[in-house]
């Protein structure tokens, strides 16, 4: 898809919107989600798809940044000296970390994991349920201390299963 998209563009725009259009329908998805998931707003979006703007690089950037085709990684959002205190996972899926000193920051951390292709988070109590509520990636709950390694496995292990 991505290389369909990329012939497209070096044809031209009206040849981009086209393709851009088939593409979103092939992947079953609304040109709103589609808009969610690349960070382009949806009459931006929508314009560009029916041939009334022109996009620009930075909108084009991450149009095809929605077309990642890496596996994705754990987030985890913790304050930044519980994760000094833990050592690096060896797992099946990457793990990044995300710190955080207070609950702003934390949301800001979260949305910030999901658009840098974070396929679930982990984060603390306090936070999962927020959290929850404005991404669209599974949240794990983590409990202060040894269980950071716990919920990051357990995540780990139900991704694996679904991927």
């Amino acid at each position: 898809m991505l290389s369909r998209l990329i012939k497209a563009l070096l044809k031209g725009e009206d040849e981009f919107s086209r393709e851009l259009e088939a593409i979103i329908k092939e992947m079953g998805i609304d040109i709103s989600d589609f808009a969610r998931k690349c960070g382009v707003p949806y009459s931006t979006l929508y314009k560009i798809i029916r041939g009334q703007r022109s996009p620009t690089l930075g909108t084009v950037r991450r149009i095809l940044s929605a077309f990642k085709t890496d596996e994705g990684f754990l987030a985890v959002i913790a304050a930044r000296h519980i994760l000094e205190e833990t050592s690096p996972f060896r797992e099946k899926i990457p793990v990044r970390n995300y710190p955080a000193v207070n609950f702003e920051e934390a949301l800001i951390m979260a949305i910030r994991a999901e658009k840098e292709g974070a396929i679930a988070i982990v984060c603390a109590p306090v936070l999962s349920t927020t959290i929850e509520k404005m991404v669209d990636v599974p949240v794990f709950t983590m409990r202060p201390k040894e269980s950071i390694i716990r919920a990051v496995r357990q995540a780990v292990e139900k991704l694996s299963l679904q991927l």
